[in-house]
């Protein structure tokens, strides 16, 4: 049994349901490659914001309803709560982590990524003339976005890093040393 996915595992996950994984494939997604990983545990992670809530996303056909679809980032987000747990940090330490800056990142990735494709749908309408400058202007944008990321990423790296070097490691009683 597996503590948790690899990154080759993750990538496959988010390859193949871009748009998203109901309760029941987000948890044989980690069954199936022998990563322990339960409903219930779902439901825990949810209520305690560590994962995103799922969507309602109606179905195809008459009188089919609706189905919870989890955004594709929860099984990153489940796989790192796993390795962090095997690490020995606990639920508020690990609430702390994500609650902190992990929401806000992702929400502020998805946003750009949405106004991105937006502006590309509206530039395949423009002239040709008109749409070569845009589009140097949207990539323009595109690289600004992604240095912006990217210093966020680090700086949240940077400032969770900062907060681990106080965190004693281990576990059990203190030694008479350390109790002084």
């Amino acid at each position: 049994m597996q503590v948790a996915l690899t990154e080759a595992q993750v990538r496959e996950i988010e390859t193949s349901t871009p748009d998203g994984l109901t309760s029941q494939e987000l948890v044989a997604a980690f069954a199936s490659r022998d990563v322990k990983f339960s409903e219930a545990t779902l439901r825990k992670y949810v209520q305690l914001g560590l994962v995103p809530r799922s969507r309602r996303v109606g179905r195809k056909g008459k009188h089919l309803g609706s189905r919870g679809i989890y955004p594709v980032r929860a099984v990153r987000r489940i796989n790192a709560i796993k390795r962090l747990m095997a690490e020995q940090y606990t639920i508020e330490e690990i609430q702390a982590r994500f609650l902190t800056f992990k929401d806000s990142i992702e929400i502020l990735d998805e946003a750009i990524g949405e106004l991105i494709r937006l502006f590309e749908e509206k530039l395949a309408a423009q002239p040709p003339q008109a749409r070569e400058r845009l589009t140097a202007e949207l990539r323009a944008i595109q690289g600004s976005a992604t240095e912006l990321l990217e210093g966020v990423h680090r700086l949240e790296k940077l400032i969770l890093n900062a907060g681990e070097q106080a965190r004693p490691r281990g576990g059990g009683a203190a030694s008479a040393t350390e109790l002084l």
